[in-house]
Formats: structure tokens, sequence, C-alpha cells
């Protein structure tokens, strides 16, 4: 499923991007790799779910790659950030702007995962605020809501995942009311899976959503691989150039990644699992996951 859905997204949205598509193809060196590295490290963990997409850049110009439980759907928590960060340089450049139009607020979003700055960002590229729950008002308001949606449907990108929802507590409220509320319990909390991700930030880093957000994006993404905000960043060696988005809420603990390896190798992984404890402090840690990655990476090819 992995390789059909991500050959016909790349083959559907190639003229838009002005590219060659990116070659997307089933390996079972990585599969191999990611099943050995996913089955050791569930063996020692406290948790017992990680479902994870893995695509590892080719000699070629294409990607390998592998999928454990990776088309499950989970609540992404701030990993839908990703999609947001896209939609608003997507917005920015629509409107006539310069990609980064709406730095104030990205910035914060995709580097600190800032909440309030989030519902700046959705508020904005969907010309929309919260307002009464009010029946009348709900359809074209929500069909408003869904830029982000409708953006990534039409590159193919979306497949079964839900994007509108704020993170809260946000700019419109320490919980959802109003017609954020309705929209929760009328379309379902947000939700992501690792394949989709791991294709999500495929499209960013080969520019399919156009080099000024690829640069822009990018750059906000990046940060050290040991920081608050770098789960995985542990797992790989120091010098790795490394682009993330992490989630924490609930029970789950993810992140999306595209990285830069010393030895040359580039790899995206998109993971989530339950190590997130919901009865936890808030500033729990969140490098569960580190060790996973440092077992793939001792296990994929070398380049």
């Amino acid at each position: 499923m992995f390789l059909a859905v991500a050959v016909a997204a790349c083959a559907s949205h190639a003229p838009q991007a002005g590219a060659p598509a990116a070659r997307v193809r089933p390996d079972a060196g990585v599969q191999q790799a990611l099943d050995g590295a996913r089955a050791r490290f569930l063996a020692a963990a406290r948790f017992d779910r990680l479902d994870v997409a893995v695509l590892v850049a080719a000699g070629d110009g294409g990607w390998l790659a592998a999928s454990a439980g990776g088309s499950e759907p989970w609540y992404p928590a701030s990993c839908v950030k990703l999609a947001f960060g896209i939609a608003a340089a997507h917005w920015c450049e629509g409107q006539g702007h310069p990609v980064d139009c709406l730095d104030a607020a990205v910035l914060p979003m995709l580097r600190d995962s800032d909440n309030v700055a989030t519902g700046v960002v959705v508020d904005a590229i969907t010309g929309t605020v919260n307002g009464p729950a009010d029946d009348a008002a709900y359809a074209s308001w929500f069909e408003n809501r869904r830029y982000t949606e409708r953006l990534l449907a039409g590159r193919g990108l979306l497949g079964g995942q839900r994007l509108v929802n704020k993170t809260y507590p946000t700019n419109s409220g320490d919980m959802p009311e109003g017609l954020e509320r309705l929209a929760l319990e009328r379309h379902g909390r947000n939700s992501m899976n690792a394949e989709d991700s791991a294709r999500l930030m495929l499209a960013l880093v080969d520019g399919d959503f156009g080099a000024g957000a690829r640069d822009y994006l990018r750059e906000r993404l990046r940060r050290p691989r040991l920081s608050a905000n770098s789960g995985m960043g542990g797992g790989f060696p120091e010098g790795t150039v490394y682009e993330s988005k992490i989630g924490n809420a609930y029970d789950t603990l993810a992140e999306i990644v595209h990285a830069e390896l010393p030895d040359g190798r580039r790899v995206i992984i998109a993971a989530y699992s339950n190590a997130h404890d919901p009865d936890g402090p808030d500033d729990q840690d969140l490098t569960a996951l580190a060790a996973f990655a440092r077992l793939l990476l001792e296990r994929l090819p070398a380049r």
C-alpha cells in the first residue's frame, strides 16, 4: 500500500511541482532493518505500540521504503503542525505574499510547538475565526477550515487523515468551544499515520510544494538533534542535519524526521508510539524513541 499510494501521489502532482517526481519503491533491506530494530526495541520498552514508516534516499534519486504498522491511524498531537506549516506557506504564496508572510506565528508553531501560534495560523489560512455553535453557519465555516485537507488531497497526500482542529489551549480558548467544538464532535479529532506522514515530509523536502516553501520550512523545522523538541535526535550521530516535528499528547509520542547524516545518507522516519504517559508531568522525557532510531540507523544499508 505504501508503494502504490506513494507512486500515485507523486505522479499526480509532478506537473505542479515542476520537477521529476520522487520514485518510491519498497526495499527488502530497509524492511529487514526496520523489522529487526522495531522488534528489539519493543522487547525492552515499557510500552507496546510503535508504528513506523521509513524512506531512505537511493543513489538514483529515488527513495527506498519500508513500513511496520504504517497505515494505522493515530492522534498526531503536534505533528499536525507540519501540515499546517506547509499550508501556511502555500497560502502566503497564493495571496501573492512572500512564502514567510505568516512567520510570526509559523516560527513558534514549528520551532516551539506553540499552540496559540498554531491557532493564529489556522485562522489566517482558513479565513475563519471561532464563533457560537450555529448550525446555519457551520457548513460554510467548516469547509473553509478544511483548507489544509483540500491542499493535501489535491496532491494525493491526504489519504484517510484528518487535519482540521487546532491544538489546545489555543488562541480561541483552553478547550474547543462553539464552532470548533462542533468540528471536533462531527468531524472527529485530528488523525495521521506513519506512511502518510513520511510521504508528506518527502513531498516537502523534494520541493513538491515549491522551492520557496521547501527552503523556508526546512529551516524552520531544523533543530539541534538534542533538544526539548527532538525526540529521536539522540539516536542520530553528531553532525546530522536534523529537521523534525514532534508530537506528544494523551498517550501519543510521535515524530516526523528528515535527516542528512554525516556519511551522506538521507532518511525520513515517521514514528508513532504510545510512549507518552497521559498521567505524567507536562515536562516528561520525550526521548523514548531515540534508542529505536539508533537501532534502525545501525541496521540500514550503508551509503
